[in-house]
């Protein structure tokens, strides 16, 4: 007999792409799935009613009287799991038919792995394809070689693990998803604490699709939001007791594992302040902004370089504005500045 796998999918305010994730549960091909729809928006009886029309295989709905953070919310459904195995999918992203069988099937060949996941395709918001990760990938790799691939070199192109299938057990014993402010990075954490001293199994056979648009990737959160996400995820790192135990087995690798999140999580930092924050706020307010980060050596010397060279590009156009003969000097002596 197959092992029950329960499907916990997640709602807040956003309705309109749920129909359309309860037919995806409703179309796997493995058979004993348990799925609960948790709302977490207050939406009254909207959410049960979308469950009912459109969900024809049996099903749990839990509903919270008021809203409670992200992370919290995703605990919530993981304690009410009955199934062997988990799988928490957002209402707006996708998984293939054949998703929950075949990483059933690993994790049932690799009983040393904790974690399985499929190959990663990124749609926009209207459904259309981006990009994919690596379709060459091996089939089970240990948790610091997955996190130096993932945030290291980047070589089997994984953009986001914030879906795949997990032994409930770990899950529970792990402690689930940390609180952190407005969820930033708790998924990451989550896998760092499942595989770190463990394994994880990897397949292109099936495949997870992830939507694509500023609020499913976090880029509708403030500065002010994000730097505190991240210090909270940078205060994991040093106090989470499996993390801790990993360093004092293993000094050596978590120095370099720990190098490698921190750099992924300061760059999280830096590019959207270079890209998406320099748009949306004033240029003093994008200033300040540089310096919300506690404080990591490479961030403030990156922040450094990019707030001289904006700087000094500001004096530039307002020299040439208003002196465009100095300007027009300065160029000929220096044709290759900026």
């Amino acid at each position: 007999m197959s092992k029950l796998v329960t499907i916990g999918v997640p709602i807040y305010k956003r309705l309109e792409y749920l129909p359309n994730v309860l037919k995806i549960v409703g179309s796997q091909d493995y058979p004993d799935i348990e799925l609960i729809v948790s709302d977490n928006g207050m939406n009254g009886p909207a959410v049960y009613e979308i469950v009912n029309k459109y969900y024809s295989r049996p099903s749990r709905f839990r509903q919270n009287p008021s809203t409670v953070s992200m992370s919290i919310h995703f605990n919530q459904i993981i304690h009410e799991a009955c199934g062997e195995y988990f799988v928490l999918l957002a209402d707006d992203d996708e998984i293939s038919s054949n998703y929950v069988s075949e990483l059933v099937n690993l994790l049932e060949c690799h009983p040393q792995a904790s974690v399985a996941m499929a190959m990663q395709e990124t749609v926009d918001e209207a459904g259309a394809f981006i990009r994919r990760s690596s379709e060459r990938v091996p089939e089970i790799l240990a948790g610091p070689d997955f996190i130096r691939a993932v945030w290291g070199t980047h070589e089997y192109g994984y953009e986001s693990l914030s879906t795949c299938l997990v032994r409930t057990a770990n899950l529970v014993a792990c402690g689930g998803f940390p609180d952190f402010w407005k969820g930033s990075a708790s998924d990451d954490a989550l896998i760092v604490k499942l595989c770190l001293d463990n394994f994880i199994t990897l397949s292109s056979r099936c495949i997870f699709r992830k939507r694509c648009y500023d609020t499913s990737y976090g880029y509708s959160q403030t500065t002010q939001d994000l730097a505190r996400g991240i210090k909270d995820f940078l205060r994991f790192l040093d106090t989470n007791p499996i993390l801790r135990q990993f360093a004092c087995v293993h000094p050596s690798q978590w120095r370099e594992t720990k190098h490698l999140l921190i750099d992924m999580i300061w760059k999280t930092y830096y590019y959207r302040w270079t890209k998406l924050y320099r748009e949306r706020v004033t240029y003093k307010e994008w200033m300040r902004a540089g310096f919300y980060m506690p404080f990591i050596p490479d961030y403030y010397r990156a922040v450094t370089q990019t707030l001289t060279r904006s700087v000094v590009s500001d004096a530039l156009e307002r020299v040439e504005k208003h002196f465009p003969w100095a300007y027009k000097i300065y160029r000929t002596v220096n044709p290759r500045r900026s």
